[in-house]
């Protein structure tokens, strides 16, 4: 059997819903260069993890008990949204420049909550590992971050879009190698 080429949307979806209805605890998923780590109980640790730039909350899609506080909420579809990043100039000179691509299929969000300010705009200068935006999936936030420091040059994907898997989300001219 091969794995398909691109998880979808609706897979992702049936996959955490499976996942919640399950006994499990906690569940980490590979496919395709995409991971996937939940917890019904908060973020689970795993042996040997990481530190993760910015932790990401564990909400299921109907409320369970003992749910882990949120860190970072994104507006809520309904809600008005954060100010939209402006449309690329034509003129925009990307020379050098990196792509910040999307970890994973969702909906991406530029601020931390309704009426709050956002993570970055085109202009700012960003951190090695700084997180700039959220991916939004089932309600798991998926921080995006900077792989390395720099000015953020264009911002690729609108507030509330849903973006595809490895979709360029911003371009960074780095400053730190």
């Amino acid at each position: 059997m091969t794995t398909p080429e691109r998880v979808t949307h609706r897979e992702v979806r049936e996959i955490l819903r499976t996942f919640q209805d399950s006994g499990w605890a906690a569940m980490t998923l590979e496919l395709d260069g995409m991971r996937i780590t939940v917890g019904k109980d908060g973020p689970p640790a795993t042996a040997g993890q990481s530190a993760a730039p910015a932790p990401v909350p564990a909400l299921a899609s109907t409320p369970m008990p003992a749910a882990a506080p949120a860190t970072a909420v994104p507006p809520a579809a309904s809600a008005p949204a954060a100010p939209a990043p402006p449309a690329p100039a034509a003129d925009v000179d990307t020379a050098g420049c990196i792509e910040v691509r999307s970890q994973t299929v969702g909906a991406f969000w530029v601020a931390p909550g309704p009426g709050e300010p956002p993570f970055v705009q085109v202009g700012q200068i960003v951190e090695a590992g700084q997180q700039i935006a959220i991916v939004e999936v089932m309600k798991l936030m998926n921080p995006v971050v900077t792989p390395h420091g720099g000015e953020i040059v264009q911002i690729c994907a609108t507030n509330a879009d849903l973006v595809e898997f490895d979709q360029v989300l911003f371009l960074i001219r780095p400053t730190d190698g």
